[in-house]
């Protein structure tokens, strides 16, 4: 942890790791040793460093139609809120920390994020989560899968950005995105409709 001390470290760290396709989900510790995560592991890795820095464990949840749920691990900096994130597209991962609130940083997301047909698919987030309230679970270092960790965020209170008959409405993306969002992408990894 040491390593990767400020975001933009942790974010290059995370982009280094492969992506895990596999539907279970490991703790920091476990991650550092096998070098690889996907959304949910790299965001709790991610946590986890930002917590070693002196900040809380925050991160915020995000939902979709038609494609993967997606995690953001966030903290707030001097001009405004931030994140970090694994993703097994280019688009999904970290932001600077120039957004004034949660909703204006989850909107940055909102035209990157589509699935392989070049559907919209971002409709809701969460406030953040604080990840003490899983300490319970052990999070940072158990040997156990945290699937049901990441399973959990889906009965938190979400806000809804637009609704579901309004998304599929919105035209899809052109091609020359779709093919820069999945360039390099784990195929395993990916959603499919």
């Amino acid at each position: 942890m040491r390593s990767i001390s400020t975001p933009h470290r942790i974010q290059n760290f995370l982009d280094e790791l492969d992506y895990n396709p596999i539907d279970d989900a490991a703790s920091p510790r476990y991650i550092l040793l096998t070098k690889d995560a996907h959304c949910l592991e790299g965001g709790l890795l991610a946590a986890a460093a930002l917590e070693f820095q002196g900040l809380k464990p925050l991160m915020v949840s995000l939902q979709a139609e038609n494609d993967d749920h997606h995690v953001i691990t966030v903290y707030k900096g001097h001009n405004g809120w931030g994140s970090i994130s694994k993703s097994n597209t280019t688009l999904l991962r970290g932001r600077d920390p120039i957004y004034k609130s949660i909703r204006e940083l989850v909107m940055s997301y909102f035209e990157f994020y589509f699935n392989l047909d070049g559907q919209k698919s971002l409709y809701a987030y969460s406030d953040p989560i604080d990840l003490n309230r899983y300490n319970s679970w052990g999070w940072r270092t158990t040997d156990d899968n945290l699937v049901e960790l990441g399973k959990s965020f889906n009965d938190i209170n979400h806000f809804e950005l637009i609704g579901q008959k309004e998304l599929k409405k919105l035209p899809k993306v052109k091609k020359s995105l779709i093919d820069a969002c999945f360039l390099g992408a784990n195929q395993d990894g990916l959603y499919q409709t």
